[in-house]
């Protein structure tokens, strides 16, 4: 395996709409680097790496890692806990050894300017990029207080709602937070203290990745090739899609990323796919994780914050299509190697999604797409 070359794929986020999704790696590539994250990486190296970065405040030891914890749910780095000489606590993020990660700035910066504004995001005390193929890239950062919502309400199932409302409130603030351009984020220009998208126009960010994404759903007959074809139509020169309104989105903002009290949200982190794009993207993203009944309590907290917005009926589902096309990508990519009665249903949940949305658009075979529906 050519990490080099690999490195080189991986963290190249021009042509990403939703990065795990779109990132320039084959299933196989994927399968090698992420399935042994964990146990190729030992506290004791990181210790000695962090405490050379690390400069008034040292890492005094690091918790034994415990790979059930709800710190240890992603699919993507390996976390540690760590404890300063000061006692306080703190997040180790590490990328698989020898993999570049290639966004760290971009998404330490998100978080840092969310905490300027009021959203209870992490600051980071420091990041190592990677210098060869032993190396570990990681980012050392302030450890939030709470349970995330998802271990909450499994011990508290009756605040969902309270919480679901929330959840909306504090999206909403963050999507007052205007940004530059489209897309992912320049991680150069993260190190210069700018958040500038890679895309012009949103219309060009939502279709990053968009035909192989449906290629794949075509290869693996999710879709047949009408269908995508149909699909891939409704994007390419949809009106909704000229939109100017460019602002910070967290593009993962789901109860294993957001922290609680029991009554309000106390943390955002895992802040990995932050990109620049419209408010309503982010809602179509969120909504494509949970049980429908749940957008009701969300937007009843997101809209007590902010006017609704033009268009908002049209533009979501549209929205939601282009999400649930990329989760269903990657879902089935995963599935290649990770073959999980849960991956199972979420292919299963994700084909009833695209069901459903093949009606509202008529996107069916011999049907004609529906104009009024995706254009002003």
């Amino acid at each position: 395996m050519n990490l080099n070359e690999i490195n080189q794929r991986i963290s190249d986020r021009s042509d990403c709409f939703y990065w795990q999704t779109d990132r320039k790696i084959s299933a196989e590539e994927a399968a090698m680097i992420w399935k042994d994250r964990h146990s190729a990486i030992t506290n004791e190296e990181l210790l000695d790496k962090i405490n050379l970065e690390l400069k008034d405040d040292k890492l005094a030891y690091i918790k034994q890692f415990d790979e059930n914890a709800q710190t240890s749910l992603g699919n993507v780095n390996s976390i540690r806990v760590g404890i300063l000489e000061s006692g306080k606590e703190v997040i180790i993020r590490c990328h698989p050894k020898g993999v570049r990660n290639g966004y760290f700035y971009a998404e330490s910066l998100a978080s840092n300017i969310a905490l300027e504004n009021g959203i209870p995001a992490y600051k980071t005390y420091c990041i190592h990029e990677l210098g060869s193929e032993d190396d570990i890239s990681y980012q050392v950062i302030e450890k939030l207080n709470g349970d995330t919502v998802q271990f909450y309400l499994k011990k508290t199932p009756e605040k969902e709602e309270q919480l679901v409302i929330e959840m909306g409130k504090t999206m909403a603030l963050l999507h007052k937070i205007k940004v530059t351009g489209f897309g992912p984020f320049d991680n150069e220009q993260a190190k210069n203290g700018k958040l500038v998208g890679k895309h012009k126009s949103l219309k060009d960010s939502i279709n990053a990745g968009l035909e192989e994404n449906l290629e794949r759903l075509v290869k693996y007959n999710i879709l047949t090739k009408e269908v995508a074809d149909k699909m891939k139509t409704l994007f390419d020169d949809n009106e909704l899609l000229n939109l100017d309104m460019s602002v910070l989105i967290h593009n993962d903002f789901a109860d294993w990323n957001l922290l609680t009290d029991g009554n309000t949200i106390t943390g955002v982190i895992d802040w990995d796919e932050c990109v620049a794009g419209n408010p309503i993207q982010e809602i179509a993203c969120w909504s494509t994780f949970f049980d429908p009944k749940r957008i009701t309590p969300f937007l009843k907290g997101y809209f007590s914050e902010t006017p609704i917005y033009d268009n908002f009926d049209e533009l979501f589902q549209l929205m939601r299509l282009r999400y649930t096309i990329s989760k269903m990508a990657l879902r089935i990519k995963r599935y290649t190697y990770e073959q999980t009665p849960f991956l199972k249903s979420m292919i299963e949940k994700g084909e009833r999604h695209l069901e459903e949305l093949s009606r509202i658009f008529n996107l069916k075979e011999n049907e004609d797409i529906d104009t009024k529906k995706i254009r002003k």
